[in-house]
Order: structure tokens, then sequence, then C-alpha cells
């Protein structure tokens, strides 16, 4: 842990950093993602309070808009208090604040993954709209710690290489500019500018993972202080670094010798048999990629569970896991979202777009409940197979696409308009799929 005198002198240095960070960030997110509006989401906290401060600095002098936001859970008596007086505190550096409150009800267990899960559904629906970039605080204490729990799960190189710089989640680019700045500077940096920050009482509750972590972590580094190479959170963080680029160079050879298919507009990734060839270990790595890619499951596969997909594969044998189903199809493999036991359900209402699966942005012209089509068939509409972008898709991709049904029964078929008519044509249902990258296919053990 640094001490106070290094803490104040990274704190001063700290918006030339933030900007070279904050830069690298934008000028990767550019390939895929342009865009004037920055949105930070603020907590409250000393992490997020700096990050709002040194974006709003940065946005000022670049000609960008940006806005900071708040999330309301309603979890604590004085939660909404709270939120009006971090919007009020924030305010006062020039930031324009605004509060998302959840409507829905905290459950009994599980808070925090409920929570996280509700925090994550307003913000990026909120960013979405304007087609912004969402910036998060996680630091490089933050960092550490989620490679520390990685590692007792056994995680591979892509777990291992824990939080990126820039990613993007449902069509929304993320981005993490404070992953190498220490805790301590943040602090320094809010109590240089009086930038008064609050502090969550979770943060201090043992029934969570991430702070008996945390304090393990501390008092490891206070051991560690002399020592030649830095401290357990620097080792875990160079780490962090080497495990990424690693994977990203694994995931780039594995792409330019065609193993790696961009996924269709329907949804669908089709892969070469050769796949079955591969090493177990980059067998696993690549097949979590494509899940993530045609299913986002809440919960990535086990590695164990991969490696026994990839050898089902390797014995031209069909299968399923985390939602992906891998069929043999015309000499590859046909990978596609399986419908499941459970299926998937979303209201829209007339002129909204919406978010559906994770993965598919739906428009639609009126109110309507979007499911699978492979529920319940394909409806009474004739002649829909030999519409342009449907005529030649397997039966399988066809079922695992959205469809809309109104409120008369009547059903809607975004994808019949995808090829011929504008995303935003309006009076018509659209669909458009949202790729990933590749860092959110990490796996676990």
């Amino acid at each position: 842990m640094a001490d106070g005198g290094a803490s104040r002198a990274v704190a001063t240095a700290l918006p030339a950093v933030f900007d070279d960070a904050l830069r690298t960030c934008l000028e990767s997110a550019g390939r895929h993602h342009e865009t004037n509006n920055l949105f930070t989401a603020l907590s409250g906290g000393p992490d997020s309070m700096a990050l709002a401060c040194l974006a709003q600095d940065y946005a000022t002098r670049h000609g960008l808009r940006h806005t900071a936001l708040i999330v309301d859970h309603h979890i604590r008596d004085d939660s909404t208090t709270e939120a009006h007086h971090v919007a009020d505190s924030i305010r006062r550096f020039g930031v324009m604040a605004e509060i998302l409150s959840v409507g829905d009800e905290a459950p009994s267990t599980g808070i925090q993954a409920w929570a996280r899960q509700r925090r994550y559904q307003l913000l990026l629906t909120r960013v979405r709209r304007e087609s912004g970039c969402l910036l998060l605080g996680h630091h490089a204490g933050d960092q550490a710690e989620t490679v520390m729990m990685r590692l007792s799960r056994g995680s591979g190189l892509a777990g291992l290489a824990a939080m990126r710089a820039v990613s993007h989640r449902e069509g929304v680019m993320i981005l993490r500019p404070l992953l190498d700045m220490p805790a301590p500077s943040l602090i320094e940096y809010c109590r240089a500018g009086d930038a008064g920050f609050v502090s969550d009482p979770s943060n201090l509750d043992f029934r969570f993972e991430r702070v008996r972590v945390r304090n393990a972590l501390a008092a490891l580094d206070m051991t560690d202080a002399a020592m030649s190479d830095g401290t357990m959170s620097d080792r875990l963080r160079r780490l962090a670094r080497a495990a990424g680029r690693i994977d990203d160079a694994l995931m780039r050879a594995l792409t330019e010798r065609g193993f790696v298919p961009a996924a269709q507009p329907s949804g669908h990734m089709v892969l070469p048999p050769a796949v079955a060839a591969l090493p177990l270990s980059v067998a696993a790595r690549l097949l979590a990629h494509v899940i993530a890619q045609v299913a986002r499951p809440k919960v990535p596969p086990a590695t164990r569970a991969l490696r026994h997909l990839a050898l089902r594969l390797s014995d031209d044998k069909a299968a399923t896991l985390g939602g992906a189903r891998f069929s043999f199809h015309e000499g590859a493999w046909l990978v596609t979202a399986e419908i499941g036991r459970d299926p998937l359900r979303l209201r829209v209402r007339g002129g909204e777009r919406v978010i559906f699966a994770g993965m598919w942005e739906i428009a639609s012209p009126v109110d309507a409940v979007i499911r699978r089509l492979g529920e319940a068939g394909s409806g009474g509409v004739k002649g829909w197979a030999d519409r342009p972008g449907w005529c030649a898709l397997p039966s399988l991709v066809r079922r695992s696409v959205p469809v809309l049904e109104t409120l008369d029964g009547a059903l809607l078929y975004p994808h019949l308009h995808s090829t011929d008519m504008p995303v935003d044509a309006a009076g018509v249902a659209t669909a458009r799929f949202l790729p990933m990258s590749f860092a959110r296919a990490a796996y676990r053990n």
C-alpha cells in the first residue's frame, strides 16, 4: 500500500495519466464505435467520484458531452436521499447528473447479483439511447481482487485477463480508464478537489467474497512492501496484463486461420470441422467464445464442460452447452441458440427499442411480446421462407431468431426486412444482432 506522500504525488499527476488512459480507450473503441457522449456510472464512492470529475474535465477540453448516472436500487431506506445527495455533489463540478431508479423490489437473497443486473439494465438502456460510451470506475485494486478470485476458481487465460479497459455489452461500449490507477490516489484526488464521497457499508461486510479477498490482499501487500518485484497486488495485475496479451494473440491467430468466423446477422455461427482437431485447451477457449456469442449465458461454462464438448465434436456428435446447440450441417458445425425449457419472453411497447436475450436489438411499431420463432412454428404468414434473408437459413437458425406476437395474436417477423429495408424503417418490426468482443468470452473451472 502506498504511503500518504506517494498517494498525494500520484493524485497530482492523475489528470495527465487519466487523459492518456481515456484517450487510448476511446481510440481503441473508435474502431467499432464513435460517439460524443460519455456517461459515468456514479455510485458516490471515491473511485467513481474521481472518475466523474476527471471525465468532465476531459469532455470539456475535447468538446464532448458528459453525464453522470446514479442508480437508486431502493435497497436501503435512505437510498433515494443518498442518490440525490450524490447528484447534488457532482453537479457542483459542472457535471450533468441523472438518477435512474430500479422499479422492482429487491429479493430476500442474492441481493448483490440482483442489484448488479438491474444496475446494468438501467445504465445500458440509458447510454444506448444516446449511442454513448459507459465509463466504469474499476481501479487497480479491483483488478487485483478480480484476478485473485479467478485464480481461486482455476480460470484460464481469458478469465485471468480479468477486466478489460475496453469491452462492449448489449451494443454499448464500456470503458474502464482507471484500471492502472491505485485507490489511494483516487481518494487523495477527491480530497484535494473537495469532492466529497460516501462509503458503501457493503464494503465492510465479510459475507461478500470480494470484501474477504480485499482484506486478504491488503495483508499480503503489507508483508510484500519491501519486495523488489512489488506487492502481491502488483504481481496479480501483471498477470492480468500478460494473460490478456496471450489470450488476444491466441484469438487473433485462430481468427486468421479461419477457426473463428464472424457471427451472422441471424445470430448463428458456422465452425469448420477442423475445430475438433485443435488441442483441448485451445478448443475450449474457442468454444467459450462461440457460446458467448450465440447464447450469452449468465454463467460461462466450466472448462471441464468445454473440453467434454470439444471431445463430442471430435466424435462427430451433436451437443448443447451454455444455451448453444452444436449440429453438424452441410460439412460444418452449425451453432445456434437453444430455446431451452424456460423460454424467454419480453414485452415491448410500440415505438420502443429493447434488447432481447442480451443479443438482439428489437424495434416494434406496436405493443407486442418478443419470443423465439421456434416455440410456436412459423405462424400464418404465407411464403415467408422465400423472402430475402430467410430462404437460405437452416431451420435451426430460423427457430432461434426473435419473433413478435402482437396483442391480437398476429406475428411480426423482423428478419423479413433485414436485407431489403433500413434498420430504422418506420412502421416495421426490425431486429439487429449485437456481436460481442473476445474479452467477454471468459470461462471458469
